[in-house]
């Protein structure tokens, strides 16, 4: 086998085209330094194998560590930087103009958080409910393995979408994907557009502003690069066997899919791996 890219790894970059193109991208913390890009559509059927070299560097300032928190950040990072904080996987607890506990990083929350983001749901698993920034569709929808998505609502900063996600699933809607589930291919609930219907009608409720025209609320449809998908998940993982690989069957949400296993991508920011293939 030869190796085709050598790289710090960080999640995959993808292009909303039929099928999604998955790139792996180098996350080195140094942009200048960092290696181009390899499409890993080619490799469909062949064998892959992703090699860790033993090195783990922090995506945020380079420290050697031995292990990541929150997706790559060193410990000193996850308690520093504005974007390993608590309110950027909960929104909701956002703290921006607390006296007792300011923000980490203004310039961060201007660029960031003060932007409008849209309420959406999408078909993963089943049907769920999620928040993003404009920027970020459709890719934020291929991140998680949806093969359908609509956005509903669109606010005006993350915390004003955050407060209207959490308050939908304390009334039971899902805002969580069964990954397991979703690497199986067909979801278990396909009446998205009825799940629609169901949360305009409680922002409506609500009188929650921002709420999208019924032209505005497309679905937009993915098919993800999938050879053969698994019937029992087996999860690969670097820190146990240094080597992950077998034939490449498929890829979905940042999942590789192996004959051998899964291994999520994103879980592994900031590991330094060669790929060989063959």
């Amino acid at each position: 086998m030869d190796i085709v890219w050598t790289g710090t790894l960080k999640k995959m970059r993808v292009e909303a085209a039929q099928p999604v193109q998955y790139h792996l991208t180098d996350g080195w913390f140094e942009k200048e330094k960092r290696v181009g890009d390899h499409l890993l559509n080619d490799h469909l059927g062949s064998a892959l194998e992703l090699r860790f070299t033993g090195e783990i560097n922090c995506i945020a300032c380079g420290r050697k560590v031995k292990k990541t928190f929150a997706q790559g950040f060193c410990f000193p990072c996850t308690r520093s930087r504005a974007e390993a904080d608590i309110c950027i996987i909960k929104p909701e607890l956002c703290h921006h103009g607390e006296a007792d506990n300011p923000c980490r990083d203004e310039a961060f929350a201007q660029e960031v958080c003060f932007h409008p983001h849209y309420l959406y749901c999408s078909l993963t698993s089943g049907v769920k409910v999620g928040i993003t920034r404009e920027v970020n569709l459709p890719s934020r929808w291929i991140d998680q393995g949806a093969v359908a998505a609509v956005p509903v609502a669109l606010l005006p900063n993350r915390r004003a979408v955050g407060e209207v996600e959490k308050r939908l699933s304390s009334e039971g809607f899902k805002d969580k994907t069964h990954w397991t589930r979703m690497l199986k291919g067909s979801p278990e609930d396909r009446d998205l557009m009825e799940v629609v219907e169901r949360v305009v009608e409680r922002l409506q409720e609500w009188g929650t502003e921002g709420i999208l025209s019924p032209l505005e609320r497309l679905e937009h449809q993915f098919e993800y690069p999938v050879l053969q998908w698994p019937t029992k998940v087996t999860s690969l993982n670097l820190d146990k066997n240094p080597v992950a690989g077998g034939i490449l069957q498929g890829m979905k949400a940042q999942y590789l899919i192996f004959d051998s296993g899964v291994i999520n991508l994103r879980k592994y920011s900031g590991y330094r791996v060669e790929v060989a293939a063959g």
